[in-house]
């Protein structure tokens, strides 16, 4: 009657033992595969950074594009490489990536743009007009160091010092979710895959549906060629004008074409500054930086073509897509 409760209290602390040897072994085991892939577990908890890593594990990238979620949303690079290679048979094996993401800013364009431009290979780069990737404000892109002149902040600098700890935030939310695209799906996504069952269709060899009934007429977007006459802009619009062709110039230099874009809008979207106020902006654009501007944002697009007003859907990505192509084939050499 004596021994059993020792017996009871013997078990429990095996097994008590047991799960503090396993959290170990769990922890430890984490702790290894984020120190391996730190650059990745870092880029995760920023969407720019995530989508600079993804274009990193790519193994080869002739053309970009970079703008807000209108972009993101709605250029399929693997769908223009198909395109291309129709419109030029030499053009095979060209290869692209949508570095696009939410929130994108003038600000992001500038701090990214060494991490871009540094690929040899690269040689056309279409960035986003309008009025989001305009007038967007930048996103802090790294957490505040601890202050090390305190308790509390020494203690924090030592548990920095463990991988998952410091790199917490991409075990949150929306950041958990880009850990299978920068740790597995990388090298085959096209950068337009946000959700996870898209990432994996990607991933296992799926090809999205071409644009059926393609109308080129419709999808002619208006030219703005630099050389034009000088436009008077206000402060704040010149100064973004200037941004936007400090950007250019920088991968200009290193022998990349440079495009600017602005997506299609549906038609009940308004306010639709793409379709007035900006076109000023978009003029300066071209002359400030010698690149062209491709203007959709003034198409008279059906509905069908778009999730919501100010973003393309699964068709008119596709159709989207087979102009950017018509018009990337201008400025892309074969390899």
């Amino acid at each position: 009657m004596v021994s059993a409760p020792v017996q009871t209290s013997s078990s429990a602390a095996r097994r008590l033992g047991t799960f503090v040897l396993g959290l170990c072994l769990g922890v430890a085991a984490l702790e290894g595969v984020v120190r391996r892939n730190d650059p990745l577990f870092f880029a995760a908890s920023h969407r720019a950074l995530a989508k600079a890593a993804l274009f990193d594990r790519h193994p080869r990238v002739d053309f970009l594009f970079l703008g807000t979620s209108r972009i993101q949303d709605g250029v399929s690079p693997a769908l223009i490489s198909r395109a291309l290679e129709e419109i030029r048979p030499e053009l095979k094996g060209v290869r692209g990536y949508n570095a696009a993401f939410t929130s994108s800013s003038v600000d992001a364009l500038e701090v990214l743009t060494d991490r871009f431009v540094s690929r040899p290979e690269l040689q056309l780069i279409v960035i986003e007009l309008s009025e989001p990737q305009t007038w967007n404000p930048p996103t802090p892109w790294t957490g505040s160091e601890p202050d090390r002149d305190t308790l509390e902040g020494r203690l924090a600098s030592v548990a920095r010092e463990v991988r998952f700890i410091r790199h917490r935030s991409a075990f949150l939310s929306d950041n958990l979710a880009r850990l299978p695209a920068l740790l597995v799906f990388a090298p085959s996504l096209g950068g337009w895959e946000v959700k996870g069952a898209d990432q994996a269709a990607t991933w296992l060899g799926r090809h999205e549906p071409r644009a059926e009934g393609f109308e080129a007429g419709l999808w002619k977007p208006a030219i703005l060629r630099p050389g034009g006459e000088p436009i008077s802009l206000e402060t704040a619009p010149s100064s973004i004008a200037d941004r936007f062709a400090a950007v250019a110039a920088r991968y200009r230099a290193r022998g990349v074409t440079v495009v600017f874009a602005s997506p299609p809008l549906g038609q009940d979207w308004s306010p639709a500054p793409e379709r007035d106020s900006l076109k000023g902006l978009f003029a300066e654009v071209a002359r400030r930086s010698g690149c062209e501007v491709w203007d959709f944002s003034s198409l008279p697009l059906p509905p069908r073509f778009f999730r919501n007003p100010s973003h393309l859907g699964n068709e008119g990505r596709a159709h989207f897509s087979q102009a950017l192509a018509r018009e990337a084939a201008r400025h892309l050499q074969s390899r």
